[in-house]
């Protein structure tokens, strides 16, 4: 009960024309006039209805009963608010069973979405069709030929290399050494580089085979081209020998120059040179 039932309440009970007489006359308990000391919820109806009764002005009791009276009106009041007390907390326990059903409704809704996903079967994911890629075939390097000189070697020990033509020699082997050792061709000397030509002019030529070049190489050191003929005649034992590429890698490396040396067979050496001039 409030405070400002209480208040209510008290006004009903002083608005009572109770008779003047000592408070130990009326055979009541002390706590039926004890308002405050536990809580008494109104009963329904109005202030006028609660004080109407017999402690109202019309009442036929007489001054006498009019405090028994007045004390069952409170008791009355008193146990029709105790009736309804129980009924109160039954409110909250049915809304919280409702709360609580909603609840598991909703989780089982929920449950019930998610087994569908759990129980799904997996997508299987696309196979990417395969991307047919044409190679491009390599770009096939041109070979940079080996630089030749522009002169005759000066007298000087030089790779095979910084050999131009018309160069003698005072130590010979063969052919394929890596290096020689110039002279004044005035000079008696073993040998003598005659003339030094390209095999082909076309950067892009392919290998034509060692076979081809060793038949036409002896033919071309022994022409007029590779061999100076008038000079050449006063030796009757003159042999020419050849160096060329042996290989399809010497080749591709740049070695694309054929070589043409003069020698005697009987071992004598030469005096001059036997190259071509012009």
């Amino acid at each position: 009960m409030s405070e400002r039932d209480d208040d209510l309440e008290m006004q009903a009970l002083n608005a009572v024309d109770v008779p003047t007489q000592p408070v130990d006359a009326v055979d009541a308990p002390t706590e039926a006039l004890s308002v405050a000391d536990q809580p008494t919820p109104h009963a329904s109806g109005s202030i006028t209805e609660l004080i109407s009764g017999p402690f109202g002005a019309g009442s036929a009791g007489g001054a006498a009963a009019a405090p028994v009276e007045g004390e069952a009106a409170i008791e009355s009041r008193r146990s029709r608010a105790r009736a309804e007390a129980p009924r109160r907390p039954g409110i909250l326990v049915i809304v919280a069973g409702a709360l609580a059903a909603v609840l598991v409704l909703i989780g089982l809704f929920v449950l019930g979405t998610r087994i569908s996903e759990w129980t799904a079967e997996p997508s299987a994911e696309p196979t990417p069709e395969p991307t047919l890629v044409t190679p491009s075939p390599a770009p096939t390097p041109t070979p940079t030929p080996i630089a030749r000189p522009t002169a005759p070697a000066s007298p000087g020990v030089h790779e095979w290399t910084a050999l131009f033509g018309g160069e003698c020699f005072s130590e010979y082997l063969d052919p394929w050494q890596l290096e020689f050792t110039v002279v004044d061709c005035a000079e008696p000397h073993p040998a003598q580089l005659t003339f030094r030509g390209p095999l082909s002019t076309d950067p892009a030529a392919e290998y034509p085979g060692e076979e081809a070049i060793a038949s036409q190489v002896p033919v071309i050191c022994g022409a007029p081209t590779g061999l100076d003929l008038a000079t050449a005649g006063a030796y009757a034992d003159l042999q020419v020998q050849a160096a060329y590429p042996v290989s399809a890698e010497a080749w591709e490396a740049g070695e694309r120059d054929y070589f043409c040396f003069v020698t005697r067979s009987s071992g004598e050496p030469l005096t001059g040179s036997v190259a071509p001039t012009g």
